[in-house]
């Protein structure tokens, strides 16, 4: 019986890490005019080969002379977009959870037949047209200790992505049933009922998102819940989760205020968001609990997590008892990864005015230094924060 034939445009090149699987990937491809077989040494070959070449998908075999969970954490790094398929069985949870956030890989056990191997090349490679880029990126946005700017950074960043050239549609969506403060911040109504997300996750579709959504003059949309701690133990993750997925596939950004109390839905979230960002003050109680979160989300994700470190409040004193940005890499045990001037007056005229920091007070130290930090989450940097040399006392 012939396998069915590939309803994939292009051609299409497997470059194969499979020490014992090779012959069955030939062979299983024998009849597929439109894709062709490499094989190569190591892992990091097979990788750097498929990253080189238009239409080339990275397949491996799950064999244990390589760290499957430390590679494709290089690949959603460094490679988000490329396609790939993991062939084994027992394949690790690590490695599971790393695979369901990368969108266009799959999974097949062996042996490989023709069918499901035509079935899994269809869904890693179609997305290149259609679904490679319609789902928006997700940050979190989650604070060491309350009062550390989280809902105002989460605010900012969120008008100012909707403010720029691309014009990019933007969803701010609070997750802080307890405190939230989002719409408070906006002056707007919160309209998200909470007992929605409460029922099965299948009735979250968009036109349900679009009844609770509250748009902002200002470019933004707004989902948020009144406050309440009445259905908080009714709530369910999956239809947290549910819902942030419709979110993504509407929109080009979603900015997710995150509490800092502990939830049923934290791990999955954080897990599946492209940035995660921890905010804290220049205080030495602040900055210990900035670690302490650090660790939660990253033991939460089992390791996957790699939490961003944003300083608020930074002080334009060179001088006196104030905390420096080495002495909170040192508090913290990691790097910083960029600080936010201290700009009180326009932070005060944002949220009595129910505007971003850029409405309400243009050109300030505190907006650019958010315009910065955005422009640095995109391009996916490392730290951006120098420390500077310490200077001897006379």
């Amino acid at each position: 019986m012939s396998a069915t034939p590939l309803q994939v445009t292009g051609q299409v090149r497997l470059h194969v890490f499979a020490p014992g699987g090779h012959e069955a990937l030939v062979a299983a491809t024998a009849n597929l005019p439109t894709v062709t077989v490499t094989s190569h040494a190591s892992p990091d070959a097979a990788l750097e080969a498929a990253q080189a070449e238009r239409g080339g998908v990275l397949v491996l075999e799950n064999a244990g002379t390589f760290d499957l969970v430390e590679l494709l954490i290089r690949v959603s790094e460094t490679a988000p977009s490329l396609p790939g398929i993991v062939i084994g069985e027992n394949i690790p949870i690590l490695a599971v959870k790393r695979l369901i956030s990368l969108q266009r890989w799959d999974m097949l056990p062996p042996p490989i037949a023709a069918g499901s191997l035509i079935e899994a090349l269809e869904l890693v490679c179609k997305q290149d047209s259609s679904t490679a880029d319609s789902s928006g990126k997700c940050w979190t946005v989650t604070p060491s200790v309350g009062g550390a700017g989280a809902t105002l950074l989460a605010v900012e960043i969120a008008y100012q992505l909707s403010q720029r050239e691309t014009r990019s549609k933007v969803c701010l969506i609070d997750l802080d049933f307890f405190d939230g403060a989002c719409a408070s911040y906006l002056n707007c109504p919160a309209n998200l009922n909470q007992s929605a997300l409460t029922q099965s996750a299948d009735r979250i579709d968009e036109a349900l998102l679009q009844a609770f959504i509250t748009h902002h003059k200002n470019g933004i949309d707004l989902l948020a819940a009144p406050r309440s701690h009445r259905l908080w133990n009714a709530i369910k993750p999956e239809a947290i989760l549910k819902m942030l997925e419709v979110a993504c596939s509407l929109y080009d950004h979603v900015i997710v205020d995150l509490p800092r109390w502990p939830s049923p839905w934290m791990a999955s979230v954080v897990t599946g968001a492209d940035e995660n960002i921890v905010m804290s003050e220049l205080t030495v109680p602040a900055l210990h609990a900035a670690r302490n979160r650090a660790e939660d989300l990253e033991d939460a994700s089992e390791g996957i997590v790699q939490p961003r470190i944003v300083l608020n409040r930074m002080s334009k004193k060179l001088f006196g008892g104030t905390v420096t940005v080495s002495q909170a890499e040192e508090a913290i045990g990691r790097p910083v990864f960029a600080t936010i001037s201290s700009e009180w007056e326009a932070a005060l005229a944002a949220v009595n005015f129910g505007q971003a920091v850029s409405e309400a007070k243009p050109g300030n130290r505190l907006a650019k230094d958010i315009s910065r930090l955005i422009d640095l989450l995109e391009e996916g940097s490392a730290s951006i924060v120098q420390s500077p040399p310490s200077r001897k006392k006379a």
